[in-house]
């Protein structure tokens, strides 16, 4: 995250912060400036939100988990314990991040704590549970009443129970056109360059890196309408893992 904090925990509520009079929130913790907390929201000790974020009504937010600048969190989400979401992430209403390798009913200790690390960008729909200890790629997008079991990579567009890949969205949100025998893609909506360079690795370029004589695919129209969303969905098949879960390279380990 683009934020820096001192090591040392503070108590510390910035200029411009809004927390409701029904809200309840521990110390210590960090609220960074003009951050909005709303009704029936529970914030435990230790925590630290950053700027210009938005946290809804009746949300849980457990002991420790870091929070970027300009983050949406909405109505009735919960983030246990070992949650970081980086700058710019949008939890949709009724996320549920949960620790499901942890069935038993006494009370959960710090060291059986999973990190569970949502990078720059990306979003996560309504109703969606997210088993920790996983990682959510920059500008990854979860569609709505997804399990997410599993790390997704940069960029992906994945959805359903098992979770399946069902594509690859740009930055911007837009969908690509992204297959196997086209590894570049420009978006249609932004015009941002990106490189497919494995079957599930998507990266972003600058025009000058396209290979000489090279033309990137580009969609005559984008798939913002929920019939060319619903074509683009037809015809996935089930994942069980993916790759580099397995061994195969994983994507770029880049900050948040």
């Amino acid at each position: 995250m683009s934020q820096s904090w001192n090591p040392e925990f503070d108590d510390h509520r910035a200029e411009g912060v809004y927390v409701h009079d029904s809200a309840w929130v521990d110390s210590p913790c960090h609220i960074g400036e003009r951050t909005t907390i709303l009704h029936f929201t529970h914030v435990m000790p230790h925590t630290r939100i950053g700027q210009d974020c938005h946290i809804g009504h009746n949300v849980t937010i457990g002991s420790g988990v870091l929070i970027g600048n300009q983050v949406r969190v909405l109505n009735n989400a919960l983030l246990v314990s070992g949650v970081i979401l980086g700058d710019g992430v949008y939890c949709g209403p009724s996320t549920v991040f949960c620790t499901l390798n942890h069935v038993r009913g006494q009370v959960q200790t710090v060291s059986r704590v999973s990190p569970t690390v949502v990078r720059t960008g990306a979003s996560i729909g309504p109703n969606s549970t997210v088993a920790c200890g996983f990682t959510l790629g920059r500008f990854a997008f979860v569609e709505a009443g997804s399990v997410v079991d599993r790390s997704v990579p940069d960029y992906a567009m994945v959805g359903g129970s098992p979770l399946r890949l069902l594509g690859w969205r740009c930055e911007c949100g837009d969908v690509l056109d992204v297959d196997d025998n086209n590894a570049y893609a420009e978006c249609a909506a932004c015009g941002s360059l990106y490189h497919r360079k494995a079957e599930y690795r998507l990266v972003a370029i600058q025009r000058n890196d396209l290979p000489e004589g090279k033309k990137p695919h580009k969609k005559a129209t984008t798939l913002r309408s929920a019939s060319n969303l619903s074509n683009a969905l037809l015809g996935v098949d089930r994942l069980d893992s993916f790759p580099w879960e397995t061994g195969d390279p994983r994507p770029g380990q880049d900050s948040l």
